[in-house]
Formats: C-alpha cells, sequence, structure tokens
C-alpha cells in the first residue's frame, strides 16, 4: 500500500543531490546517487566510516524516498608526504 503521491524520480534526485552535498562537502567522499521508483541508490566512496549513517539517514528523511540501497566503501585520504 502507497500512502500519497509518488514523487518523480526527476524531483527526488535534485533534494538527494542538494541534500548529498550538504552532508559530504569538503569531506573527500564522492559519493553518486541514483534514483528509480522512489528507491535511492548511493555508490562511491567514503572517506570516512562514521558518514555512512548520517548519509543513509538524511536521504531516508527526504519525503518520497521509499527506500535506500548503500554501495559506498569507506577508503581513506591518502597521506600526503
Amino acid at each position: 500500500m502507497v500512502l500519497g503521491k509518488q514523487v518523480p524520480d526527476k524531483t527526488l534526485l535534485k533534494s538527494v543531490t542538494q541534500k548529498l552535498a550538504q552532508r559530504v562537502g569538503g569531506s573527500g567522499s564522492k559519493i553518486i546517487p541514483t534514483v528509480s521508483s522512489g528507491a535511492v541508490t548511493l555508490t562511491g566512496t567514503l572517506s570516512q566510516e562514521f558518514l555512512r549513517r548520517s548519509i543513509t539517514s538524511a536521504m531516508s528523511s527526504i519525503g518520497g524516498v521509499r527506500r535506500v540501497i548503500d554501495n559506498m566503501t569507506v577508503v581513506p585520504p591518502k597521506k600526503r608526504v
């Protein structure tokens, strides 16, 4: 059962992209979001593990998101020598 109107994927992607920029901006993480039928898939790299929960929670809080698929991996930034 679906409550309310379904939000178009294009609209969701815009909201997801904006919220993602707020969460990972300047962290060195590179996340690529895709949206299909209200499901948000996050693919890419995180600079630190603690960002995962923050990002997935933020995506889940967006109206119209039905589920979040986490395909992110943690790759710490390389240390400069």
